[in-house]
Protein backbone atom coordinates (compact mmCIF):
# COMPACT_ATOMS: atom_id res chain seq x y z
CA UNK A 1 0.00 0.00 0.00
CA UNK A 2 2.92 2.37 0.64
CA UNK A 3 3.74 2.19 -3.08
CA UNK A 4 0.68 4.35 -3.69
CA UNK A 5 1.85 7.18 -1.41
CA UNK A 6 3.18 9.47 -4.14
CA UNK A 7 0.28 8.75 -6.51
CA UNK A 8 -2.19 9.35 -3.68
CA UNK A 9 -0.61 12.73 -2.93
CA UNK A 10 -0.98 13.75 -6.59
CA UNK A 11 -4.60 12.58 -6.62
CA UNK A 12 -5.23 14.58 -3.43
CA UNK A 13 -3.85 17.72 -5.13
CA UNK A 14 -6.10 17.20 -8.15
CA UNK A 15 -9.19 16.49 -6.06
CA UNK A 16 -8.54 19.66 -4.09
CA UNK A 17 -7.98 21.98 -7.04
CA UNK A 18 -9.86 20.67 -10.10
CA UNK A 19 -13.25 21.73 -8.70
CA UNK A 20 -12.00 25.34 -8.64
CA UNK A 21 -12.23 25.34 -12.43
CA UNK A 22 -15.97 24.72 -12.33
CA UNK A 23 -16.82 26.50 -9.08
CA UNK A 24 -15.26 29.78 -10.22
CA UNK A 25 -16.01 29.28 -13.95
CA UNK A 26 -12.31 29.59 -14.77
CA UNK A 27 -12.13 27.76 -18.12
CA UNK A 28 -8.48 26.96 -17.37
CA UNK A 29 -8.87 23.42 -18.71
CA UNK A 30 -10.38 24.68 -21.95
CA UNK A 31 -7.37 26.86 -22.70
CA UNK A 32 -5.20 24.00 -23.93
CA UNK A 33 -2.57 26.18 -25.61
CA UNK A 34 -2.12 28.19 -22.41
CA UNK A 35 -1.81 25.01 -20.35
CA UNK A 36 0.75 23.51 -22.69
CA UNK A 37 2.79 26.74 -22.78
CA UNK A 38 2.66 26.97 -18.98
CA UNK A 39 3.38 23.38 -18.06
CA UNK A 40 5.81 22.23 -20.77
CA UNK A 41 8.79 24.40 -19.73
CA UNK A 42 8.36 23.37 -16.09
CA UNK A 43 8.10 19.72 -17.11
CA UNK A 44 11.19 19.78 -19.33
CA UNK A 45 13.43 21.70 -16.93
CA UNK A 46 12.58 19.64 -13.88
CA UNK A 47 12.68 16.28 -15.64
CA UNK A 48 16.18 17.20 -16.84
CA UNK A 49 17.04 18.29 -13.29
CA UNK A 50 15.74 15.02 -11.83
CA UNK A 51 17.62 12.95 -14.40
CA UNK A 52 20.86 14.77 -13.66
CA UNK A 53 20.40 14.58 -9.90
CA UNK A 54 19.47 10.91 -9.81
CA UNK A 55 22.29 10.03 -12.23
CA UNK A 56 24.77 11.90 -10.02
CA UNK A 57 23.42 10.12 -6.95
CA UNK A 58 22.19 13.28 -5.23
CA UNK A 59 18.81 11.67 -4.61
CA UNK A 60 16.72 8.68 -5.47
CA UNK A 61 13.11 7.61 -5.44
CA UNK A 62 12.10 5.10 -2.79
CA UNK A 63 10.72 2.05 -4.61
CA UNK A 64 8.71 1.31 -1.47
CA UNK A 65 6.70 4.51 -1.94
CA UNK A 66 6.41 4.69 -5.73
CA UNK A 67 4.90 2.52 -8.40
CA UNK A 68 7.32 0.17 -10.12
CA UNK A 69 6.74 1.63 -13.60
CA UNK A 70 9.58 3.92 -14.67
CA UNK A 71 10.04 6.17 -17.70
CA UNK A 72 13.60 7.26 -18.52
CA UNK A 73 14.47 6.03 -15.04
CA UNK A 74 11.93 8.21 -13.23
CA UNK A 75 8.76 6.96 -11.53
CA UNK A 76 5.59 7.85 -13.40
CA UNK A 77 4.43 9.78 -10.36
CA UNK A 78 7.43 12.10 -10.62
CA UNK A 79 6.53 12.91 -14.21
CA UNK A 80 2.94 13.42 -13.12
CA UNK A 81 4.14 15.77 -10.39
CA UNK A 82 5.48 18.17 -13.01
CA UNK A 83 2.04 18.32 -14.61
CA UNK A 84 -0.25 18.14 -11.57
CA UNK A 85 1.47 20.73 -9.38
CA UNK A 86 1.72 23.46 -12.05
CA UNK A 87 -1.92 22.77 -12.98
CA UNK A 88 -2.94 23.05 -9.33
CA UNK A 89 -0.97 26.29 -9.11
CA UNK A 90 -2.70 27.75 -12.17
CA UNK A 91 -6.13 26.80 -10.90
CA UNK A 92 -5.43 28.26 -7.47
CA UNK A 93 -3.96 31.46 -8.91
CA UNK A 94 -6.95 32.00 -11.20
CA UNK A 95 -9.44 31.22 -8.41
CA UNK A 96 -7.77 33.72 -6.08
CA UNK A 97 -7.95 36.31 -8.88
CA UNK A 98 -11.68 35.76 -9.18
CA UNK A 99 -12.18 36.09 -5.42
CA UNK A 100 -10.17 39.32 -5.29
CA UNK A 101 -12.09 40.75 -8.26
CA UNK A 102 -15.42 39.90 -6.60
CA UNK A 103 -14.39 41.56 -3.36
CA UNK A 104 -13.44 44.68 -5.24
CA UNK A 105 -16.81 44.68 -6.96
CA UNK A 106 -15.61 43.38 -10.32
CA UNK A 107 -16.91 40.43 -12.29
Amino acid sequence: MRQLAYAAMLAFCLVGTLPLNWFFHLDVLRQVRRLVLSITPVFLVFVAWDLAATHAGHWRFDPGQTLSTRFVGLPLEELGFFVVIPLAGLLTYEAVGVVIARRRGGS
